[in-house]
């Protein structure tokens, strides 16, 4: 198994840490970036943080921040040793990510949804209920580029703005989507 999980790339072995809590995936990557825990590291061990004592925190907390992590795995290790060695390494970060978890859920959620109604409309609901708490403005921006699939360039003309501030706010409004969706889960 562990060669099969040698041939997979990283988002693959992402996948697999999220959604089958997979520990060989995990060991599999830990022993890909090892190198560079130990290279960024290295410079930061003292007489307070010895290598006995970090290492092992150190790779407990990747662990952890791999279930939840997007992107490169090399800037997640990176931020999170650096975190770990200016901050007392209590915790890999000094809050949870939750807009990334509750994408992943919702992600999660419609990917076995496949082909059962009930769990389509479900969603469907809740997307519903979710964009009715947005302010009208967004509710518009969002329908016009994802529904009417108008492009960047158009919207940031008929607002009189640029395409970076068209992009920042539909990427607030898919925070803001994602938050209410958590803050449902957790009602």
């Amino acid at each position: 198994m562990h060669l099969l999980l040698n041939n997979l790339n990283d988002k693959e072995l992402l996948l697999r840490i999220r959604k089958l809590q997979d520990r060989e995936a995990a060991g599999v990557l830990l022993s890909r970036y090892s190198h560079l825990l130990v290279a960024v590291s290295l410079p930061r061990l003292s007489s307070e943080k010895t290598a006995e004592e970090a290492f092992p925190a150190l790779t407990r907390q990747l662990f952890t921040r791999l279930q939840s992590a997007y992107g490169k795995v090399s800037e997640t290790i990176y931020e999170m040793v650096q975190y770990y060695f200016h901050k007392g390494g209590k915790t890999a970060y000094p809050y949870q990510p939750t807009t990334p978890a509750a994408i992943q859920r919702l992600e999660t959620r419609v990917e076995l949804a496949g082909n059962n109604p009930i769990e389509k409309n479900a969603i469907a609901a809740r997307l519903e209920k979710a964009f009715e708490a947005l302010a009208a403005d967004e509710r518009q921006l969002v329908t016009r580029f994802y529904l009417e699939h108008r492009p960047l360039q158009e919207l940031a003309r008929a607002q009189h703005t640029t395409t970076d501030k068209i992009r920042n706010s539909l990427k607030h409004v898919r925070k803001k989507i994602a938050t209410h969706l958590m803050d449902e889960a957790y009602e």
